[in-house]
C-alpha cells in the first residue's frame, strides 16, 4: 500500500515512518468521525472503520496534502497532478487548500499531544473543521491513491458515491495526461503535460481558474520549487533537476541547491585547485547534503555535443571537493560518470 501511494504521489515533505499503527495521527484520524457533521458522520464512520481506507487517509496526509506546505504547491507525479486538477474543478482551490491545512494542523497537533485528552481535542477540531465538502476531498484523495487495493465499501451512506466522484466533474471534463500541476501565489493553477485535454481547458477558461501549457508545443511552464528555471530554452533539463531535488528532499536531504555555486558539506564555497580555461568554480545542477552529512552533487548533460565540456566540469567538481559524491547523467537517466569518496556508502 505504501508503494502504491509513493508511485502515485511521490515522496512527501513529511517523514514517512516504517510503521503507522501506533501513530498519534492515525489514532486522531480514527476518532475524528465522531466530531463530524450529521449529514456525513455515518458515512465517515463506515469508511474509517476499514483498516485499508484509514491507512489510505493517513498516507494521503503524509504525501499529497503535505505538498501544500510549500508556498506554491507543486505536484510532479501524473496521478497527483491529475487529481489536483480534478479537485480544483470540483471544489475549487480555496476549499482544497483549506482541507490540506486542516490535515496539516491535525498532523502538528497530534504530534504535540501528550495526553489522550489533548489528542481527542485535536481530533475534534479536525472533524469539526472538515465539513461535508472537505470529507469529500479526503475520500477522493485516499481512494485515488489506493487504486486496486480499495475494498468494497458499504452501499449506504457515502459508499454509493465514492465510485462516481472520480468522474464527477460537470460536463465530463477530462485532464488527459497532465504531468505537473502547480498552484502559484495569485491562486492560479498551472497545468503542464503532453495532452492536458480540451475539456479541462474550456472549463478552466469559464471559471478563470487554470492556465494550461502543452509541453508538445508553445510555452511550457517551468517548475521553480527549488529555484529559478535552469534555462527556459531546455525545459526537460530544468524538470529533471526539480524532480531529482524533490526525491532527495523526500529522502531527508538538506540544503537543497539548484544551479548554485559549489559548496562543501559545511556549506563553504569550494574552488577548483587546477582551473581549466580560467573557470575557478562550478554550479552543480542539483546539490544536497545527505542525512549522514555527505554532500551529493549531480549534473545532467542534454546534448551529446556537450559531453566533453560536462566531463571537464565533473572532474573540476571532484577536485574542488573530493569528500563529496559527484554524478553526471544523461537526461534519459543513463549514468555517465560517478565518483564516491573512499569510505562513503552509496547509495
Amino acid at each position: 500500500m505504501r508503494e502504491e501511494f509513493l508511485s502515485g504521489f511521490g515522496p512527501g515533505l513529511l517523514p514517512l515512518p516504517d510503521a503507522v499503527d501506533d501513530s498519534a495521527l492515525l489514532a486522531a484520524l480514527r476518532m475524528s468521525p465522531r466530531f463530524m457533521g450529521e449529514g456525513f458522520r455515518q458515512a465517515a464512520e463506515e469508511l474509517f472503520n476499514s483498516p485499508i481506507f484509514i491507512h489510505g487517509v493517513y498516507l494521503s496526509v503524509m504525501l499529497y496534502f503535505s505538498a501544500w506546505l510549500a508556498p506554491e504547491p507543486f505536484f510532479s507525479k501524473g496521478l497527483a497532478a491529475a487529481l489536483t486538477v480534478r479537485l480544483a474543478l470540483l471544489v475549487g482551490l480555496v476549499e482544497l487548500g483549506r482541507v490540506a491545512h486542516a490535515c496539516l494542523r491535525l498532523y502538528q497537533e497530534a504530534g504535540e499531544a501528550r495526553t489522550p485528552r489533548e489528542l481527542e481535542e485535536a481530533s475534534a477540531r479536525f472533524g469539526t473543521a472538515l465539513g461535508g465538502t472537505g470529507f469529500r476531498v479526503l475520500v477522493l484523495v485516499a481512494t485515488m491513491g489506493l487504486g486496486r487495493l480499495l475494498p468494497s465499501v458499504p452501499e449506504g451512506g457515502i459508499g454509493a458515491q465514492v465510485r462516481t466522484w472520480v468522474t464527477a466533474l460537470e460536463g465530463g471534463a477530462s485532464v488527459g495526461t497532465a504531468a505537473t500541476a502547480r498552484v502559484i501565489a495569485d491562486g492560479t493553477l498551472v497545468v503542464t503535460g503532453t495532452a492536458v485535454g480540451v475539456s479541462v481547458s474550456s472549463v478552466c477558461s469559464a471559471m478563470g481558474l487554470c492556465t494550461m501549457a502543452n509541453s508538445t508545443g508553445g510555452h511550457t511552464a517551468l517548475s521553480t520549487r527549488y529555484g529559478p528555471p535552469h534555462t527556459r530554452s531546455n525545459p526537460p533539463h530544468n524538470e529533471a533537476i526539480e524532480e531529482e531535488l524533490a526525491a532527495r528532499e523526500g529522502a531527508g536531504h538538506i540544503r537543497l541547491d539548484k544551479n548554485k555555486a559549489q559548496t562543501n558539506a559545511a556549506n563553504r564555497r569550494v574552488f577548483d585547485p587546477a582551473p581549466a580555461r580560467g573557470v575557478r568554480f562550478r554550479r552543480p545542477d542539483a546539490s544536497s547534503v545527505r542525512p549522514d552529512g555527505v554532500r551529493h552533487n549531480t549534473n545532467y548533460v542534454s546534448n551529446p555535443d556537450d559531453m566533453r565540456r560536462e566531463l571537464e566540469a565533473f572532474e573540476a567538481m571532484v577536485r574542488a571537493d573530493p569528500r563529496a559524491i559527484h554524478e553526471l547523467y544523461k537526461l534519459d537517466g543513463t549514468l555517465v560518470r560517478r565518483y564516491v569518496p573512499p569510505g562513503v556508502v552509496f547509495p
